[in-house]
């Protein structure tokens, strides 16, 4: 089979299905959303020279795909689906369909580049996200739950409630054990851990978060781990207009837990109670105050991992 030079290639991924679009040779195919299928392109991909490959992010159904590819030592970027749909309706294109989607993630690919290398997560980080976001559906049923409890038309069925809420207690704390098993037996994320803990405000749960939702901490930027947690403010300024700057994008799962930290850190942390204090006592609203104690504490917690120290203030 003839080698073919760079090639940029775009998978729209669905939940049973990938189309596929390799630019800029114009081929299209479909496969099953299954390791089989995956395992069996990824071989395909052989033929061609350092191949980029790249996909909106779908909320999950990506994650087989770069699981799979990076058997062979392919790098998946996910793209913000955002910059996906600006780039094809600067192209002009009204049509949608799955193969149009392919061959515009593709396209995409080959005229943007990444803003960083993003890191690949180990096993054990894969496993300790999946315990985390168990633990956040099963933490919200019981707030549900336990507000149930209080409402006057779940009365006649508090025994029924609180059995539940015994369960769900139960099922957490196990979480929250395997979850530190996972840790303790893991050097590099026992490290990671310990530093991060380090930190006033954040806690083993917060720290166990960090690590699975943001491996980048430690190996980017400052500047590029508040992008990413979504707290770099942005300009909006146009002619004689300058408005306010506001925050947008980022992963909200860890900044929202970033958040909570930040409650308990502005009381304990004198170097950041103090800033938080100069930013009050300025009449800055307490949201933007705490958006930038959440981008002072991310700063930090990267830093740290960067030098490999605790946190001494």
């Amino acid at each position: 089979m003839t080698t073919v030079s760079k090639v940029f290639i775009g998978v729209d991924v669905s939940k049973n299905s990938l189309d596929i679009y390799i630019y800029p040779i114009g081929k299209f195919f479909k496969i099953d959303n299954s390791e089989t299928a995956i395992e069996q392109f990824g071989s395909d991909l052989s033929q061609y020279y350092a191949p980029e490959i790249a996909c909106e992010a779908t909320g999950g159904y990506e994650k087989l795909l770069a699981k799979v590819l990076k058997r062979f030592s392919y790098h998946l970027w996910v793209v913000d689906p955002r910059r996906i749909k600006g780039f094809i309706i600067s192209s002009g294109c009204k049509s949608k369909t799955d193969k149009i989607d392919a061959q515009k993630i593709a396209e995409f690919a080959a005229k943007n580049s990444k803003d960083y290398e993003s890191i690949n997560k180990t096993e054990n980080q894969v496993i300790l996200q999946a315990w985390v976001n168990r633990k956040q559906d099963l933490t919200l049923f019981l707030v549900a739950e336990k507000t149930r409890r209080k409402h006057p038309s779940h009365e006649l069925c508090t025994s029924s409630i609180n059995k539940l809420i015994k369960i769900l207690e139960k099922e957490i704390k196990a979480i929250d054990q395997e979850m530190l098993k996972l840790i303790h037996n893991d050097l590099e994320l026992q490290k990671k851990s310990t530093i991060l803990e380090s930190i006033p405000g954040i806690g083993k749960a917060t720290a166990a978060l960090l690590i699975s939702f943001v491996p980048e901490l430690g190996q980017i930027s400052n500047k590029q781990i508040s992008a990413i947690i979504g707290v770099c403010p942005y300009n909006r300024e146009s002619g004689n207009y300058k408005g306010k700057r506001f925050i947008r994008g980022g992963r909200m799962i860890p900044r929202n837990a970033l958040y909570m930290c930040s409650l308990t850190t502005i009381k304990y942390h004198l170097p950041l109670k103090i800033f938080y204090d100069r930013l009050r006592n300025a009449k800055k609203p307490f949201k933007v105050a705490m958006i930038a104690i959440i981008h002072k504490l991310i700063i930090i917690a990267n830093s740290l991992l960067k030098k490999g120290e605790l946190c001494r203030a």
